[in-house]
């Protein structure tokens, strides 16, 4: 069985900290002694900002979040466009005695704002 969510619409956040990625939650059932592999994919993802802008995307599942990370930075402090840079992050996370909530999260490096103007997803094979 696998579990899917995909954005719609454009969103952005320049938070400093982590905030969710609207549209991308899901729930992951119970079970012992198994992984669910989390794959958050955003595809076109680009950011603006005058000092190495950037984004970093994670999950949180039940609201800690999850130490392995996915992040972009451009080369230039103020870049002459913005380009795409697609990004993927994959974690295994254990399954417990009881549902499990996940959410994407997003925060901009460096004061940078993040947008995502394309569909992105969250799925996991549990």
């Amino acid at each position: 069985m696998a579990l899917y969510a995909q954005t719609s619409g454009n969103h952005s956040t320049n938070a400093p900290t982590w905030t969710p990625i609207p549209g991308l939650a899901l729930t992951i059932p119970e079970g012992v002694g198994t992984t669910a592999v989390i794959t958050l994919n955003v595809p076109m993802p680009y950011a603006t900002g005058n000092e190495n802008p950037g984004g970093t995307f994670g999950v949180s599942v039940n609201g800690a979040i999850s130490p392995v990370v996915a992040s972009f930075t451009y080369n230039e402090p103020v870049p002459i466009s913005s380009g795409r840079i697609p990004t993927t992050l994959v974690v295994g996370i254990p399954l417990a005695n009881a549902a499990q909530s996940v959410q994407a999260v997003w925060y901009g490096v460096r004061g940078s704002t993040v947008i995502i103007d394309s569909p992105a997803t969250l799925s996991a094979v549990p």
